[in-house]
């Protein structure tokens, strides 16, 4: 993998993580309402945890994204940074 991808893997999780906060941050200050809920509905999608008892050692595996609308965001303009600082 260079070293470029690895890179621009990492600004798009900052970027995720940063959306999720403010998505998360704006249903604290913004009334209940139909901007709330556009903020605070996501989906979630992935694995739901699965263990593998083996009697001397038990794994467990799963992952699941939860997304917002704040997140899609917030990966979107960490990507268009990416490449503006990329050239």
């Amino acid at each position: 993998m260079s070293k470029n991808f690895i890179w621009f893997l990492v600004v798009i999780v900052v970027g995720a993580l940063l959306g999720a906060f403010i998505g998360k941050f704006i249903a604290i200050i913004i009334p209940a309402g139909s901007i709330r809920d556009l903020f605070t509905t996501g989906i979630s999608a992935g694995l739901s945890p699965a263990t593998l008892n083996l009697h001397i050692i038990e794994l467990t595996f799963g992952c699941i994204f939860k997304l917002n609308i704040a997140a899609v965001v917030g990966v979107i303009l960490s990507a268009l940074i990416f490449v503006k600082i990329g050239k």
